[in-house]
């Protein structure tokens, strides 16, 4: 509404407009009498001032419009990026992958009898589990396992069926080999200089486990001889009440 509208055509004609206007009141202000003349001119600068409030409230209240309008689009985007669906796309790229596991292979032990144990190597028994006289160190000394006598590269051979668990190195540069069994049995082959198995392969009684080597004076033996240990629960047990 004249005097505020904003387009710059109208500001251009509004201001001619209010030239006209104040050059109009200022002849018609000063012309008459003074006492008709300051109370029109009171009445001139409160119309003015009236004018001037309503412009400036028009003026404040389109802006404040314009910013409520403004910021409630900007309020509509912002919610409806925030509630967009994600594509199936998006969705895809956010599963969490869940990796499949494998069923872990439970090696089977064969069943331990040990009635049915065997000599690794055909020799002649040179100590027992036990407390024993060392011909070495000639004193007595307790053992966990039992010497039999043999000769370098001589084969040994598994006193009862299981699995390799595991293969080392002992005195002399020789070998040990150790044997899983059923039941909580394990066996375990010292002195050997040449193996034939591998850990994890699964064997039979009686099969080559691989050759003696040079093994005297250790274990308090004075004679070359395969040191051989088998326990039961991890207490160790005496072959020789099963040997045949």
């Amino acid at each position: 509404m004249w005097p505020f509208e904003n387009s710059l055509r109208n500001q251009l004609r509004n201001q001619d407009l209010m030239k006209k206007y104040r050059e109009w009141l200022k002849k018609w202000l000063l012309k008459g009498n003074g006492k008709f003349n300051a109370a029109a001119r009171i009445s001139a600068v409160l119309v003015i001032a009236l004018l001037s409030a309503y412009g400036i409230y028009n003026w404040q209240n389109d802006r404040t419009v314009k910013d409520a309008v403004t910021g409630s689009n900007t309020n509509q985007v912002i919610k409806e990026d925030y509630q967009k669906t994600p594509t199936t796309q998006e969705q895809n790229n956010t599963k969490t992958a869940i990796p499949k596991v494998k069923n872990a292979t439970t090696v089977t032990q064969p069943n331990v009898n040990p009635e049915e144990m065997v000599k690794p190597v055909m020799g002649h028994v040179l100590t027992g589990v036990g407390m024993t006289f060392s011909e070495v160190f000639k004193d007595y000394r307790y053992n966990t396992g039992v010497a039999l006598a043999g000769d370098q590269g001589t084969e040994i051979k598994t006193a009862l069926a299981g699995t390799v668990s595991g293969i080392s190195t002992a005195e002399n540069n020789t070998m040990v080999v150790t044997l899983r069994h059923d039941n909580n049995w394990e066996s375990s082959y010292s002195g050997l200089e040449n193996v034939q198995v591998q850990t994890g392969q699964q064997l039979d009684k009686n099969q080559i486990l691989g050759t003696l080597g040079k093994n005297s004076r250790t274990n308090g033996v004075l004679e070359n001889h395969l040191y051989f240990q088998i326990t039961k629960n991890g207490e160790p047990v005496d072959p020789n009440i099963y040997w045949k």
